[in-house]
């Protein structure tokens, strides 16, 4: 006889039968939600079976890289094409699904950008100072994510067809490293088409510039505070080496249209904080090239 587990969430309630997941959607102003348990999600992982050890604490195995949750959004008014479009989100260091979404309004950003999109965002270190991402960092991490996600809408009739369209990559702080392997071999190759940075550039940032210099469609946009603006001469300096042009501005002059021109757009700014950076992710998909709503 299969055994069933009911584990309750801030979100959802998630049963698991014999294997297989089924998730119930939570109904909101925004849209609805739901939480699946998925093999391809970055954790549990091998690099981080004996815990990880921080700075400034160390982290066990259970409960910080046990939860193989992947948060599913789908704004009201979504309509279902034939290719699905994704943002891909991860979140920093100190977090989690559930706190992040609350924290940043990050469902909230999606559906005030208009666009026609569905939000995938699977679970990293939990509540962990970590940056590692499990395995997004193997070859086709990213792809065989995906290909969960899009067989998972399948299933549960939000999508007719399981081919994928554009997918755009997003982070904050620590999720830097879980994007720079997700450009350099997540596997999905020309479907990658934007990636924005939310004060999260501190290293891998060579995967970054060859991904945007071998593909002329590509956008990149990097908001930083003052203590990355290295990282970000870094790149700007490397784009300029090989003739790359890219815009640099305040945030305080950005007008919607400077965002929709410049391919490649760095932004600095004084006002925000490190954590409020992340209230630009609706100004980034409403100037992504997705289709509106």
């Amino acid at each position: 006889m299969p055994r069933s587990l009911l584990v309750r969430s801030s979100l959802v309630f998630v049963v698991c039968f014999a294997g297989t997941t089924q998730a119930a959607w939570e109904q909101s102003e925004q849209g609805e939600t739901a939480v699946f348990k998925m093999q391809n999600a970055p954790y549990p992982h091998e690099s981080r079976k004996e815990g990880f050890k921080g700075r400034s604490a160390t982290y066990p195995r259970d409960p910080h890289y046990v939860d193989n949750s992947v948060a599913l959004f789908i704004p009201n008014g979504y309509k279902p094409q034939e290719r699905t479009d994704l943002v891909v989100y991860l979140h920093g260091h100190g977090n989690h699904i559930a706190k992040a979404l609350e924290q940043y309004k990050l469902r909230e950003q999606v559906v005030a950008s208009g666009k026609n999109v569905i939000f995938v965002f699977p679970e990293g270190p939990k509540n962990a100072s970590d940056s590692g991402c499990g395995k997004l960092e193997e070859r086709d991490g990213l792809k065989k994510l995906l290909t969960e996600v899009m067989e998972t809408l399948v299933a549960e009739g939000k999508v007719k067809r399981k081919e994928i369209g554009r997918v755009l990559l997003s982070g904050h702080s620590g999720a830097y490293l879980g994007l720079s392997f997700c450009v350099k071999h997540g596997g999905m190759g020309e479907c990658v088409t934007e990636v924005g940075l939310l004060d999260a550039s501190y290293d891998l940032l060579d995967p970054f510039v060859a991904w945007a210099v071998g593909h002329p469609k590509a956008r990149l946009f990097s908001l930083f505070t003052d203590h990355l603006a290295a990282d970000n001469v870094y790149m700007m300096t490397e784009f300029r080496k090989r003739r790359i042009a890219y815009e640099l501005l305040d945030d305080q002059e950005v007008k919607p249209e400077d965002q929709a021109k410049n391919r490649i757009l760095f932004v600095h700014t004084l006002k925000l904080t490190h954590d409020e950076t992340v209230q630009w992710l609706e100004r980034w998909l409403r100037a992504s090239s997705l289709e509106v709503r």
